[in-house]
Order: C-alpha cells, then sequence, then structure tokens
C-alpha cells in the first residue's frame, strides 16, 4: 500500500519563501496569559502608584475606574477591558517600571531591618564599646565644598535630600534616653526617635552608595 504524503503548510512571505518567523499559537497565548497577569499586577497597585508609573492614558484610566467599581461582574469585565489594553500598550517599559518599583520597595524594607538591627546593637552594647559602634556605623559620604575651585559655590554645592542625618553625639544621647526609657519603663518616645534617625542614615548612606555623583 503507497505510503501517505505528509504536507507541512507553511505562511509565505513576500518572496514565496517559507516564513517560519511568525509566533506560534502557543507562544502567542503565552504572551497573552503574560500581558493579562501584567495587568492584573497592575490593577493590584494603589492609585498613587499606578500614577507613579507614568502608564499609557488611556491603561491608567482604565486602572483607575476598575479601583473604583467595586460589583464583582463589572470588574470582570473591567479586567477584560484592561488585557485587551495591555495587548495593544508596549509591555516591556511597563514591566521595567514594575520591577524598579520592586526593587525599590525590597531596598526600602532592608533599611527597615537594617535600622532595627543597628537600634538593637546600639542599646545592647557596653558603655565602653558604644562610642566604637557609634562610629562605625555607614555614613553617606558626600563630596566637600572646596573653596578654590572658581566654578563651584554655596549655591552649587551639593545639599542633603529630605532629612539630615544625625551625628554621633546626637545618636548618642538618642540612645541613652532610649536605655533610660527601658529601664523605667516608660513609653519608647527615644526608642522610636532612635530607631527614625538610624533609618535615616542609612536609607542616605544606601542612596549615596547608588547614586555617589548626588552625594
Amino acid at each position: 500500500m503507497p505510503r501517505k504524503k505528509q504536507y507541512q503548510w507553511h505562511a509565505k512571505d513576500e518572496n514565496g519563501d517559507a516564513d517560519f518567523s511568525q509566533p506560534s499559537r502557543s507562544a502567542k497565548k503565552r504572551e497573552s496569559l503574560a500581558l493579562q497577569a501584567l495587568g492584573e499586577e497592575l490593577a493590584n497597585l494603589a492609585p498613587q502608584e499606578v500614577q507613579a508609573l507614568n502608564l499609557p492614558p488611556d491603561l491608567a484610566e482604565a486602572l483607575a475606574l476598575y479601583a473604583r467599581l467595586r460589583d464583582h461582574e463589572g470588574r470582570r469585565r473591567q479586567m477584560q477591558y484592561i488585557g485587551r489594553l495591555m495587548r495593544e500598550a508596549d509591555a516591556e517599559p511597563i514591566r521595567a517600571a514594575l520591577d524598579q518599583r520592586k526593587e525599590t520597595s525590597a531596598a526600602a524594607t532592608a533599611a527597615l531591618h537594617r535600622a532595627e538591627q543597628w537600634r538593637e546593637r546600639l542599646l545592647a552594647a557596653p558603655e565602653a564599646e558604644l562610642d566604637g559602634l557609634l562610629h562605625s556605623l555607614p555614613r553617606p559620604v558626600a563630596p566637600e565644598f572646596d573653596p578654590d575651585q572658581p566654578d563651584q559655590d554655596e549655591e552649587r554645592a551639593p545639599r542633603p535630600k529630605g532629612k539630615k542625618p544625625l551625628g554621633t553625639e546626637e545618636l548618642r544621647k538618642l540612645v541613652l534616653e532610649a536605655r533610660k526609657e527601658i529601664d523605667d519603663k516608660a513609653a519608647p518616645h527615644a526608642r522610636r526617635a532612635l530607631f527614625r534617625a538610624l533609618h535615616v542614615l542609612l536609607t542616605a548612606q544606601a542612596a549615596a552608595a547608588v547614586h555617589p555623583e548626588q552625594g
């Protein structure tokens, strides 16, 4: 019995040659699902977080409406619409913005943990070791103002952004006040102030390490 012929049909390009560059149906399905998941991730963000991503206006408006909807069917239909918008949008900048947000969030969480660890170390340190421990705290290093440089003046000199980190003596005072609170079983005002001061210091140090040119 003659063997049946097998044929493979391919799309043709403009020269009549077989075109293997077209994505397969399964690849299109995977990309569609990935875009749908990306849209759902955007929909789970707070409105102010969505605004910070600088999304296309129609997508940002659709996400804002989704956040206002409360009935299940309305949210389901709106999510389908968001999915269609995602397929029309350039997804790479959106993915990059979300990745940057996650990195920033992770860095902020790490700074909180580091501040807590340093506070516990300072509060538990023997008096003889306290000054050495305070001096070992990571600190941001800013470029020094050089009065001999003709193109630099006080207006151009680097200035700290946000709250200014406390100096060693100010931190030492907070540590001693926090220890007294613990001994007196008093409200933790100094302990909270110490945590905030350490968080400001460590955040500034981390920012200076990532962007040293900003000082």
